[in-house]
């Protein structure tokens, strides 16, 4: 391979990489040419190419698996942290800032949801939803259905950038949940599923957003008092 100006060998190996894989539309999990087809068809050394692997493995597009060879990444090109929100250090305040911008979206992501959800993912729904009450009913963690009911809805939205997005909102979510776990479990978390399950059933999508937006609105009041009683307790 001929050096770009300005450019280092890496880096363009990177970016034919990244050409490879948009022209031939590469999915998650699918597996890449082995490294010694790679290293002909591009013209440059093993030590190179494996560079160039970490370099999009660290940036989520690549996965490494032992023994089986680099494969096309699960969630990919979504950084686990793209924000930068583990450098905050308020948990609390940034809790609450996630908070806002989930009440910003997902209202109008549950519409999306009720118009454009298939069958197979208002069954998944179904099925997450009847797992939360059954977790709930015999006092076992339910944060994993809970984040994954919301994750679900913006799949379901129809709407790939949101999809994506929601994967950088989904560590709000969870600590949204452990703040309120076994505590509004039955009276905000399970009640609004349903109700926002049946808007998204009917495909009503004025009722699913109206849904999502009181269920966010009541957890964000019992954060609020919650770290007001906080502050006056310390």
């Amino acid at each position: 391979m001929a050096l770009v100006k300005g450019k280092t060998l890496v880096e363009q190996t990177t970016e034919k990489i990244i050409d490879y894989i948009t022209e031939n539309k590469m999915q998650p999990g699918q597996q890449l040419p082995t490294e010694a087809e790679f290293t002909a068809e591009l013209n440059v050394s093993r030590g190179t190419l494996r560079d160039a692997f970490k370099v999009l493995i660290a940036r989520n597009i690549l996965e490494a698996r032992q023994g089986s060879g680099t494969f096309i990444a699960e969630n990919m090109g979504i950084p686990d942290d793209p924000l930068g929100l583990t450098f905050i250090y308020d948990d609390d305040a940034l809790a609450l800032d996630m908070l806002d911008v989930r009440l910003m979206l997902e209202p109008a992501i549950a519409g999306m949801a009720a118009i454009n959800a298939t069958p197979a993912q208002k069954q998944q729904l179904h099925e997450l939803t009847k797992t939360l009450a059954r977790h709930i009913a015999d006092n076992n963690s339910y944060a994993d259905d809970d984040g994954r009911f919301h994750q679900l809805i913006a799949e379901a939205s129809g709407n790939r950038v949101i999809g994506n997005l929601t994967h950088i909102l989904f560590s709000s979510i969870y600590k949204n949940i452990e703040l309120t776990l076994n505590v509004q479990k039955e009276s905000n978390t399970l009640f609004y599923h349903k109700k926002i399950l049946k808007a998204i059933n009917e495909g009503n999508a004025a009722a699913a957003s109206m849904y999502m937006n009181m269920h966010l609105c009541l957890l964000k009041d019992f954060m609020l008092d919650k770290y007001a009683k906080d502050k006056e307790s310390s």
